[in-house]
């Protein structure tokens, strides 16, 4: 997902774990950020004018000004206004900081579309861990409790970036050949798992909707109960694998209702 050739292995961590400190980031120009007050639902993309790179609320999510950005786009596709993702051997992403009790909300909603999968792309391995889609959630935590190099690379993120990395974060994902269900570390943290929600190419060109009870994956991935989710994202990469990509992304919710 994150390649940049003149670093070595540790420094692509510390590179991805610094896209994780993104995600709690967010953007200083968001008037949610300015005004101090986090929304507590997710913005449509649906309500979006026509041709613009994403809600007023999402922010660009940019990892490394090594990597060229994924353009992002709403368009009117089948009916609807959605999220055009189009990557260009590319790695950037969207994000929009959110403050949402899981205990209380915990339904993660959304509906996507892929043309095309990867074939080169693994999930597993650094260098080739690209993905068409990716729905990403972060949550808050006692970031004391990691073990001694979670915490060490939390302390070197937070020193980098200024910004204090999220406890925790569960990336949903269409995977080539992994069975659906299945859950692994990403390949740069142990604190952000990989869920496969979609494998293969048997409902490529289709709107595919999908429901995830958020505290039920988090309890599977970390063991414990969440705490508050502090920001969503989408993302289109193909820099590992320098490739082109297309999806589209429709609306996201997170609900009380199944």
């Amino acid at each position: 997902m994150i390649t940049i050739s003149m670093w070595d292995n540790r420094h692509r961590s510390v590179a991805f774990l610094l896209c994780a400190a993104a995600l709690l980031a967010g953007c200083s120009s968001a008037s949610t950020t300015r005004l101090g007050a986090k929304p507590d639902r997710v913005a449509a993309f649906s309500l979006s004018q026509l041709g613009e790179p994403h809600p007023l609320e999402w922010q660009p999510w940019v990892f490394s000004r090594f990597n060229r950005r994924t353009d992002y786009r709403v368009i009117e596709m089948d009916g609807r206004r959605v999220l055009r993702a189009q990557a260009q051997t590319a790695a950037s992403g969207l994000l929009q900081e959110i403050e949402i009790d899981p205990l209380v909300s915990r339904h993660l909603k959304w509906h996507w579309s892929v043309p095309q999968l990867l074939p080169e792309a693994d999930l597993s391995k650094k260098g080739s861990d690209d993905s068409p889609v990716r729905m990403i959630v972060s949550f808050d935590g006692d970031l004391a409790k990691l073990d001694v190099e979670d915490r060490a690379m939390a302390g070197m993120v937070k020193m980098v970036s200024g910004r204090e990395m999220p406890y925790a974060t569960l990336m949903y994902v269409w995977d080539n050949k992994l069975p659906i269900g299945t859950f692994l570390d990403s390949p740069h943290s142990s604190r952000v798992k990989l869920i496969v929600v979609e494998s293969g190419s048997g409902r490529l060109g289709k709107w595919v909707s999908y429901s995830r009870n958020l505290v039920a994956d988090f309890k599977r991935a970390f063991g414990e109960m969440p705490e508050k989710i502090i920001t969503v994202g989408v993302m289109t990469d193909t820099n590992a694998t320098e490739k082109d990509a297309t999806a589209y992304y429709g609306d996201i919710e997170i609900t009380t209702q199944e």
